[in-house]
């Protein structure tokens, strides 16, 4: 998974990168699962491991708050078949990162459960078109 991050109206330190890759790998131990029912061989998941991309944006607002300082992050993931987003507004970038990887986490459940639905719906239709082909 390639990690992007953008920064508006503020400097991007270390430490904060390196909090934002840590909170946000995270999310990446969902994808396998996601991706093995996708693409059976290994090879291929591997490969559309690679091609999951995650832009981050990170912004610090500064017009419209009466004190203190005002974050915005932005999370965009894009897997192969669908693209998630995730934003949320806070007075640290940490917490506003943190809220962005739970809204991700929970899309990324969300479609996974959907894929499921799908695949299991898919072969309900084959099955009962089996039954009927044979009797």
């Amino acid at each position: 998974m390639e990690i992007r991050i953008r920064t508006k109206n503020m400097e991007l330190t270390d430490h904060l990168e390196k909090y934002i890759k840590n909170k946000l790998t995270k999310v990446e131990k969902f994808l396998p699962n996601l991706l093995a029912k996708q693409e059976k061989d290994e090879k291929k998941v591997e490969d559309a491991k690679a091609r999951v991309n995650l832009e981050i944006e990170i912004e610090k607002i500064t017009k419209g708050q009466n004190k203190g300082d005002v974050y915005r992050v932005e999370a965009q993931m894009f897997l192969p078949g669908a693209s998630l987003r995730a934003e949320d507004v806070s007075t640290s970038p940490k917490e506003a990162v943190s809220e962005a990887r739970y809204e991700l986490q929970r899309q990324v459940k969300q479609y996974k459960d959907k894929q499921n639905t799908l695949q299991r719906k898919g072969e309900r239709k084959a099955k009962k078109i089996r039954e009927e082909g044979g009797a």
